[in-house]
């Protein structure tokens, strides 16, 4: 009886570990799960047979999103970047096994979009935001260059930097066209942050006209721009920066200060 019972213990832990290990696998790589896919510069779109793709569309919000990635400091224009258009696509619930109502997310080099997506509008629509297109790509292509840069397994889920650094510099790359805009000011929207509630709630602080995302995000993007264009420090040098997230935070108020002086 013993022996039969630990049979099919063993038994179970080998099922529950294949079974682990290829929902694993087609996370890392869902490709054979969709129909098509285009070409295009360093992207390959994959999508299923009830999506009808604005071919064209897609390939002039990309050019602008690679645009913008090339010219940051991570940059390898060795890279190329699978996207992947889960909506209505059973891939999207192999896909959210990892966690987190999100529109988007960089596994392992791929890019996935789990909403529905018009890329002619350039734009994205939720319940909660309206998200730029071009910048939610350039979000996402940061990720995948992070890992590529420094190690997947130094920025996973399970390890990863301070969360400000993690999503600061992503959102610092994407929001490119609005912190060159002719009225933006860093000081200013330091400011607006710091008058708002947004620390102490999860989903409240608008990043952007009609994007409303966790505050962390936010943060994050201030002071990296504050470290790399009032402090010209690198990302590499935002990385291995020992001090903490209070002093730095401390540190810029002050410089805020002395702009309105």
């Amino acid at each position: 009886m013993k022996k039969r019972f630990g049979k099919f213990l063993a038994g179970t832990f080998l099922f529950g570990f294949i079974a682990i290990g290829g929902l694993i696998s087609l996370i890392f790589f869902p490709q054979s799960l969709f129909a098509n896919q285009i070409e295009h510069g360093r992207f390959t779109i994959h999508y299923g047979d009830d999506l009808e793709l604005n071919e064209s569309a897609w390939r002039q919000v990309l050019d602008d999103a690679y645009q913008t990635v090339s010219e940051c400091e991570l940059h390898n224009p060795d890279l190329h970047f699978p996207v992947f258009l889960a909506y209505n696509h059973p891939f999207n619930q192999i896909e959210s096994l990892q966690g987190g109502d999100v529109i988007a997310r960089a596994t392992a080099g791929n890019i996935v979009f789990k909403v529905k997506i018009n890329a002619a509008d350039r734009v994205i629509k939720t319940s909660e935001s309206t998200v730029d297109l071009k910048v939610a790509i350039i979000h996402e292509m940061i990720h995948v260059l992070q890992a590529d840069r420094y190690g997947l397994l130094a920025f996973s889920p399970l390890q990863h930097p301070p969360m400000w650094k993690l999503e600061g510099y992503p959102e610092y790359v994407a929001r490119q066209d609005y912190l060159h805009s002719p009225t933006y000011s860093l000081a200013s929207e330091i400011e607006r942050f710091v008058k708002s509630e947004a620390p102490d709630k999860e989903y409240t602080f608008e990043a952007v006209s009609g994007h409303w995302m966790p505050s962390y995000y936010f943060k994050g993007r201030i002071m990296v721009e504050y470290l790399m264009d009032v402090k010209a420090l690198t990302y590499d040098e935002i990385l291995l920066d020992p001090r903490s997230e209070e002093e730095i935070f401390s540190e810029m108020l002050i410089w805020v200060d002395s702009q309105s002086n």
